[in-house]
């Protein structure tokens, strides 16, 4: 999304940003218990020293589930340059308490952050939208047909998301000029019997 001549984005945003991308790769097959471990480590990546929620909160009506269905909906739309909006699951502007949203000055890192409500799918998906603000100068979409996965890139020219998916983009085109023209292959059959039938 830009040239790449800005510096590498730090190691705890780009841990972050890989934890992300487990969710959204491997979050659907994960057991509840697994989804709320990787929410909890996204979320101590992004606010080290913050309390993690608790368990329970995520077990109840299946809300690591909702969470990590929300975000691939919400990661599947940022690739398709579409909003990725706070989804619906975290959000009852109906009741001022439970959903807050504002900014804080962190004196001590010499930053403002964001500040979120106490209810962990406000504060998950608010810690989301500041990685993801943090990590656009090097973030891009897999050219792979297959693939289209979010990624941020090594190097400025990189268009892959992974060595694997810029080498079956070699091996297919590799095949692909392997492959004779039908007429051609037919052709050289019959000038190969042609020739043998000379020999004899």
């Amino acid at each position: 999304m830009t040239s790449g001549k800005a510096p590498r984005p730090k190691t705890d945003a780009q841990m972050g940003f890989d934890l992300l991308m487990e969710l959204y790769d491997r979050g659907q097959t994960l057991d509840t218990k697994s989804q709320v471990e990787l929410v909890n480590k996204f979320l101590a990546v992004r606010e080290p020293g913050r309390q993690v929620p608790r368990w329970g909160f995520f077990l109840k009506a299946n809300r690591a589930e909702r969470i990590v269905n929300a975000l691939r909906e919400g990661l599947d739309d940022l690739r398709d340059r579409k909003p990725f909006i706070r989804p619906a699951l975290a959000i009852d502007i109906t009741n001022v308490e439970t959903f807050q949203d504002g900014i804080v000055w962190d004196q001590l890192h010499g930053r403002v952050a964001r500040t979120g409500s106490r209810d962990p799918r406000h504060l998950f998906f608010t810690r989301v939208f500041e990685l993801l603000t943090e990590v656009a100068p090097w973030l891009h979409v897999c050219q792979r047909e297959g693939c289209r996965r979010l990624f941020l890139f090594q190097r400025p020219k990189q268009i892959y998301c992974s060595d694997s998916c810029a080498q079956r983009v070699r091996m297919a085109r590799f095949l692909k000029q392997r492959e004779p023209a039908p007429s051609a292959h037919r052709q050289s059959r019959r000038d190969y019997a042609q020739r043998r039938a000379r020999k004899k």
